[in-house]
C-alpha cells in the first residue's frame, strides 16, 4: 500500500447527522426537521422547539443594525443588540437593547425530556 493510498484512508470523514426524531415536531420556521433538540430554542409565536439558527435569523430580518452593532445570543432565551465601542475605551461593547425571545415560566415538555437524563446520571456519579 502506498502512502497515499493510507492517508486517503486514514483522513476523517465529515460530521455525520443524526437521524431526526419523528415525535419532535419540524421548526416552525423553515419546516425542517430537528435533528439537534438540545440547540433548538422555544418559538416565540407557536411554542414548538426551532433551530436556534432560524430564530436568530428572523430575528436579524425584524431589527434593524447600525453598521456598528450585532445581534448575539445573551443567554437564558434572550438576544441583544451590541453596539461595539472604539478599542481604547474600557467598555469595548455594551447591550444597547435586550429582547426576551423566550418566556421564562414556560418550561416546555421537551426541555425537561432533555435535563431529566442529565440529571439521572450526575445523581448515579455522585453515588
Amino acid at each position: 500500500m502506498s502512502k497515499k493510498q493510507w492517508h486517503r484512508r486514514r483522513r476523517p470523514r465529515g460530521r455525520r447527522l443524526q437521524a431526526p426524531d419523528p415525535s419532535i415536531p419540524p421548526c416552525p420556521i423553515c419546516d425542517k426537521p430537528l435533528r439537534d433538540i438540545s440547540s433548538a430554542i422555544l418559538h416565540k409565536d407557536s411554542g414548538q422547539p426551532a433551530h436556534f439558527d432560524c430564530v436568530l435569523k428572523s430575528l436579524r430580518e425584524s431589527i434593524e443594525l447600525l453598521p456598528n452593532e450585532k445581534l448575539c445570543y445573551l443567554g437564558k432565551g434572550s438576544f441583544g443588540v451590541i453596539q461595539q465601542r472604539n478599542a481604547n475605551s474600557p467598555m469595548r461593547f455594551f447591550i444597547r437593547k435586550r429582547i426576551q425571545y423566550e418566556n421564562l415560566e414556560a418550561k416546555p415538555d421537551w426541555r425537561r425530556d432533555i435535563v431529566k437524563p442529565l440529571m439521572d446520571q450526575s445523581v448515579q456519579e455522585q453515588s
